[in-house]
């Protein structure tokens, strides 16, 4: 097979100052012409030679080596794995990706959706892959909501979506799309089980229409849409004296100009005599979580500590670029393996302030640093949570890493640390509110009865 050889333009200028350094140049009309073992050497990619076919195959079929590569940068980087945390599907569903990586029919689209439960497979709402690209995906119109393995369009059961029974759509987007607890659970089985990508995956029939749902045993027909555009986002926080409560709007974790404003407004409302706050995270998805202690120091109070677990690895320590920022994220680190509990959890660090009654709203699109406040609240006893349970844990993965695989160019996540709870004794899957409120209930309104009679 030495005499195969492979033409490398003149023009590839990067591949070719690695030829240059390993052999001499094989010229003609203005290629450079190599052994394709060679090639394969420069690489760092295996040769292979198919005698039936005729045809040379330097390093394995694109699908196989980003299932390799997927594989293993989870396996080197998620804490799951020294912690012996691996949930009991993680073999079957990695053994899948490998399948159907290797099978020569596989296109795209089924790559694409082994590599989706793959990483669904830990059950981490950090680590994921994005298969679908950034563009809008069409879903089912209407309210879709899912609660104790039911599912209802506008508030009324359905039984079967696009002729594909309720029970086995749930199983269907359970497999593909990562949940943390019962909460994450109905969360995803209500937006998925309306997303045109996977009813088609699932089976469902299409008409021209739209899907057809069986809904309180008749069936009528619900039409895809796409979402609507967003003419303006809300704030980042807002805050607003609400008779003698101040209320803040926290939308999103985020540090900066309006977190400050807004800080500066509860000092100055504190300080004129206002001692009963209200943080409202409902549909925060995250962030920072120095955005969400920052109200907490402002009004006087102290957070008990997360336990603190770390995984290092190549992945962390040199991390891939951001694709949301303009640079590296650098994280100081000078180990590439192992993993250690950088903090333990701890209770007594905790600091109420008894002046003031506290309450944080919560609800199932509360997430990741939102929750953490809820927990912080709860745990440290700094005041009351009020509404529906997160669909995030109290004790999750987290601090997540970038990758992009090298030949689908899929992007994705994978968390590289362990938060734990700082109340050991409590719940460490979900974060139970303390006022619970019903399907539909305003929180808010029942956080302002609480405080009425503090």
């Amino acid at each position: 097979m030495e005499d195969y050889a492979i033409g490398v333009a003149k023009g590839n200028t990067s591949l070719l100052n690695a030829i240059n350094t390993v052999l001499e140049e094989l010229q003609a009309d203005g290629t450079i012409y190599i052994p394709v073992r060679t090639l394969g050497g420069i690489l760092g990619k295996e040769v292979v030679w198919d005698e039936e076919s005729h045809t040379v195959m330097v390093g394995q079929a694109p699908f196989v080596e980003d299932a390799l590569q997927l594989i293993s940068l989870t396996e080197s980087a998620h804490p799951a794995f020294p912690l012996e945390l691996v949930p009991q599907g993680y073999e079957e569903a990695k053994a899948q990706l490998l399948a159907v990586a290797e099978d020569p029919e596989t296109t795209l689209y089924d790559f694409s959706w082994a590599a989706l439960a793959y990483t669904a497979s830990l059950h981490d709402g950090h680590t994921n892959i994005n298969v679908f690209g950034n563009g809008p995906q069409a879903s089912l119109e209407g309210q879709w909501t899912a609660q104790e393995g039911a599912l209802y369009w506008n508030g009324r059961p359905v039984t079967s979506v696009g002729g594909i029974p309720v029970a086995q759509l749930f199983a269907v987007v359970d497999k593909y799309i990562p949940a943390e607890n019962a909460s994450g659970r109905d969360v995803n089985r209500a937006a998925w089980s309306t997303n045109k990508n996977l009813l088609h995956v699932a089976g469902a029939a299409f008409t021209d229409d739209g899907v057809a749902v069986t809904v309180e045993g008749k069936e009528e027909t619900a039409a895809l849409t796409l979402p609507q555009a967003v003419d303006s986002m809300p704030p980042i926080a807002a805050g607003e004296q609400m008779g003698d409560v101040y209320y803040i709007d926290l939308n999103q974790c985020i540090l900066g100009d309006e977190v400050d404003a807004v800080s500066d407004q509860l000092a100055q409302a504190v300080k004129k005599g206002t001692h009963k706050v209200i943080i409202d995270v409902r549909g925060n998805g995250g962030g920072n979580s120095e955005a969400c202690y920052q109200f907490l120091e402002t009004l006087g109070m102290d957070v008990p500590l997360y336990g603190e677990y770390v995984r290092y690895s190549t992945l962390a320590l040199d991390e891939v670029q951001d694709p949301y920022k303009p640079y590296p994220y650098e994280r100081g680190y000078t180990r590439t393996e192992g993993a250690e509990l950088a903090e333990a959890p701890d209770l007594t660090t905790a600091k109420a302030n008894p002046d003031i009654d506290l309450v944080v709203l919560t609800d199932e699109a509360t997430y990741s640093s939102a929750t953490m406040l809820g927990v912080w609240v709860q745990d440290g006893g700094l005041g009351t949570v009020i509404g529906r349970a997160s669909a995030n844990a109290p004790s999750s993965y987290g601090d997540i890493l970038y990758y992009q695989l090298d030949n689908t160019g899929m992007m994705g996540t994978i968390s590289h640390k362990q938060w734990q709870r700082p109340d050991t004794q409590a719940d460490p899957s979900t974060l139970v509110p303390d006022i619970e409120t019903a399907p539909g209930e305003d929180a808010l309104e029942t956080a302002l009865a609480f405080l009425k009679d503090k």
